[in-house]
């Protein structure tokens, strides 16, 4: 099948374009850097927060704006220019993430560059050393106290609790939009937030039609940017969901899948 020319390459990263090691394999730079000289875009499209999405993007040299917290806050490396912020109604987060507290679900709360917990349990200070994500305990059920709506939630804790949690989710339809990633945790968001709606609008911004988009995942939360994008490219390590509703499935991250997709894709060398 032919595909018209690439002009931006959108990639995930977390399972995507890093390796188990949290690092972008050589390779993958090496494709990135010709794809560049080509004159194509490339930005990274994460639910990490943008400063621990910033190192990524330095590394690779990218000057386009960075899609962070699955689409809800989008800006340049310098944060000097916000493309996009879409934080949740903060009344509606409280009456929710007061239900979650009381059943002492483990929650993450994101900003722009913070996460906000209840307590600091092990998995937090892991993360944030792993991630570089600073972070701040409030105490146990003070996350309703928050007073600046918050732009991203991550809820975790075994299957069974997890369905029960999307459950309680449908009374509030209307005011998040809620993704299973995977049995283990929930996604919430701004009701219109989404990768693909993120990516659409940088397009548009910088006239790029989504035909001549290139993207690039492996979960749950990347499948609203595989659909649409014009080539959409699940991960051998993806999802079956994504795989299912994408154009091509390439190598899994640990043998450099970004690389090769970009080969096949961009530089037609299969």
């Amino acid at each position: 099948m032919m595909y018209p020319p690439v002009r931006l390459i959108a990639l995930d990263l977390d399972g995507t374009l890093l390796d188990e090691e949290k690092k972008i394999p050589d390779q993958a730079v090496q494709m990135i850097a010709k794809a560049k000289e080509k004159g194509i875009i490339v930005t990274l499209v994460s639910a990490r927060p943008f400063c621990s999405i910033l190192p990524y993007a330095r590394q690779l040299q990218l000057d386009a704006p960075l899609i962070s917290l699955s689409g809800s806050y989008v800006t340049d490396e310098r944060e000097e220019r916000i493309w996009l912020k879409k934080p949740m109604n903060l009344l509606k987060f409280r009456e929710m993430i007061r239900i979650f507290e009381e059943d002492n679900y483990y929650v993450k709360v994101y900003l722009e560059n913070q996460l906000i917990v209840q307590e600091a349990i092990k998995e937090t200070v892991n993360y944030s050393r792993i991630f570089g994500v600073p972070y701040t305990a409030l105490g146990p059920k003070k996350l309703r106290t928050l007073d600046k709506a918050p732009l991203r939630i991550a809820l975790f804790d075994d299957s069974v609790r997890i369905q029960n949690a999307q459950q309680i989710l449908k009374r509030w339809s209307d005011d998040f939009a809620v993704i299973r990633d995977t049995d283990h945790g929930l996604e919430i968001v701004e009701p219109t937030v989404s990768k693909g709606a993120a990516l659409k609008t940088i397009c548009w911004d910088l006239g790029i039609p989504m035909e001549n988009v290139m993207a690039v995942g492996n979960e749950g939360s990347d499948i609203s940017m595989i659909r649409e994008a014009g080539i959409g490219i699940a991960m051998g390590n993806a999802c079956e969901e994504l795989k299912q509703c994408a154009d091509d499935v390439t190598k899994t991250n640990e043998e450099c899948g970004v690389g090769y997709a970009i080969q096949k894709f961009v530089f037609k060398d299969k």
